[in-house]
């Protein structure tokens, strides 16, 4: 028996799954924004919310990138001082004016991982969210 192919959807085919894949991940990478800002929130680490509003994704290749512009995103990704977790951070305690003109002692703030934590913690979630967007 001999089977021929009379018509080659290939490039169809790998076109429509190049599509359904970017819209997987750009449905991930909106699904990891809100997780994300939800961390922040219930951290209770919203001052002006310039932080949380500056949460975004962008999506390259077969790659999504979540993140945020603001310089001390870091600081609540990661802690700051005895809070660090690879033990860098100033050990000592220091003081700080607040917006108010208060002025604070500390020894550092804790890590929130509010980007790490809205992917690792809902990986089950993406998987789930790239199934559906294949099978549509």
């Amino acid at each position: 028996m001999e089977v021929r192919i009379a018509v080659d959807n290939t490039d169809k085919v790998l076109e429509e799954l190049e599509q359904q894949c970017r819209a997987a991940l750009e449905a991930c990478g909106n699904q990891a924004v809100t997780h994300a800002k939800s961390n922040i929130t219930s951290a209770g680490r919203v001052d002006t919310g310039a932080l949380r509003n500056s949460i975004s994704h962008q999506v390259q290749d077969d790659t999504c990138y979540v993140g945020t512009n603001q310089e001390y995103a870091i600081y609540n990704e990661y802690g700051t001082g005895i809070y660090v977790e690879n033990g860098t951070g100033r050990q000592s305690p220091w003081a700080f004016q607040d917006k108010n003109g208060e002025w604070h002692m500390t020894h550092g703030m804790r890590p929130i991982h509010f980007l790490k934590n809205a992917i690792s913690e809902h990986v089950d979630e993406y998987k789930k969210i790239i199934e559906q967007q294949l099978k549509g």
